[in-house]
């Protein structure tokens, strides 16, 4: 289960990579950008790895009982 968790991480940083990095200006990015853009597809990624990782305890913690 934890190895899908990763692996969703992955896709959803990604995702959020290919989004922002779509054609849609003609400018090239700067440095700046680009560091920017790597932070928020890697806080994306660490995002839904814990929002899953919550839904998991929650699931966990009901089936329990």
């Amino acid at each position: 289960m934890k190895v899908w968790f990763i692996l969703l991480s992955v896709l959803a940083a990604v995702a959020t990579w290919c989004w922002h990095t779509r054609p849609n200006s003609p400018a090239k990015a700067g440095f700046g950008q680009r560091v920017r853009l790597i932070s928020r597809s890697f806080l994306t990624g660490i995002a839904v790895y814990f929002c899953l990782m919550g839904i998991a305890l929650i699931y966990m913690t009901i089936a329990a009982a």
